[in-house]
């Protein structure tokens, strides 16, 4: 999932992978992360995107996008709701 963060999240595509059904994948991921795979799949993308704030100059639109997100506002709404600050206030106090 790391290695793709800017694809699409999908399900089916990850179960068949695995060669599981996508309810049994599900299953057998949350008991081992203790979140479901789209869950975790943001996780991954907020970290690389608080990693790209504190690291490079790049706006957060251009950030939003390279962590897979063509809309910089639902971005941003997620990234408040994980972090607790909106990306522009991250990067000031980091």
């Amino acid at each position: 999932m790391a290695e793709h963060l800017a694809e699409e999240f999908s399900l089916p595509r990850l179960a068949e992978q695995d060669g599981m059904s996508e309810f049994h994948f599900n299953r057998l991921f949350k008991r081992a992360t203790g979140v479901p795979p789209s869950q975790y799949q943001i996780k991954l993308r907020i970290d690389a995107a608080r990693r790209l704030l504190r690291e490079t100059k790049n706006s957060v639109i251009t950030i939003a996008n390279e962590v897979g997100y063509s809309n910089p506002s639902h971005f941003a709404q997620l990234f408040r709701k994980e972090t607790g600050l909106a990306p522009t206030d991250y990067r000031r106090e980091r």
